[in-house]
């Protein structure tokens, strides 16, 4: 569940809590001031006797769409781990000296793997009964077009090849990570370190 949903949930929750605790008042008010609508004393006393089961039946749902959150960001952050560690594993071949065509399987397979790994965390943009859709999070077909630009069956790879290949996988994996991370809410740290060159601080020994 992303956040947009999420907030569209609580907003349908607390809007139908404050539509019976306006009908609730209204009733209650309405025998205060001698309304000659006498089912409106029913309507209050009926959501007074089933108000402990309004109450379970909203805490269950509120409990639902929480788990669902969590499991959607745990998937999230699941992915992510994929993501990154399929990007460390063409970098990494990309950069070995002496590549192989067994080398450059590890990586294909670990960033297919990847690809389809966002099946659990995402459906495609538009899809519909008819129509298959977009895949989300097109950069990660971009790290495969650029892998398999060089792909050692094909014949001799240069070495400027290799370097844009890299690139190219290097741009694709940030432009992914400004947006796939943002529905992790991240925070901005309280006590970050941001000078280059920092040295621990304490000093040897202990305080007696």
């Amino acid at each position: 569940m992303t956040r947009r949903t999420l907030k569209r949930q609580i907003r349908k929750f607390v809007s139908v809590m404050m539509l019976l605790i306006l009908i609730a008042g209204a009733a209650k008010f309405s025998t205060e001031f001698g309304c000659p609508l006498k089912w409106l004393e029913s309507v209050y006393k009926f959501i007074i006797d089933m108000s402990l089961l309004i109450f379970t039946i909203g805490a269950a749902y509120l409990a639902n769409i929480f788990q669902q959150r969590s499991n959607f960001i745990t998937n999230l952050k699941d992915e992510w781990h994929e993501i990154v560690r399929a990007k460390s594993s063409l970098i990494v071949y990309l950069d070995k000296p002496n590549r192989s065509v067994d080398d450059y399987f590890h990586a294909y397979q670990h960033l297919s793997q990847c690809i389809d790994y966002m099946r659990i965390v995402y459906r495609n943009v538009g899809e519909t009964d008819k129509y298959i859709g977009k895949y989300p999070y097109e950069p990660l077909h971009d790290m495969r077009r650029s892998i398999e630009s060089v792909d050692p069956r094909k014949g001799q790879v240069t070495e400027d090849a290799l370097l844009v290949a890299r690139a190219d996988i290097w741009d694709a994996f940030n432009a992914l990570r400004e947006r796939f991370l943002e529905e992790l809410d991240l925070e901005t740290p309280e006590r970050p370190i941001i000078a280059a060159g920092a040295k621990r601080k304490k000093k040897e020994g202990a305080a007696v």
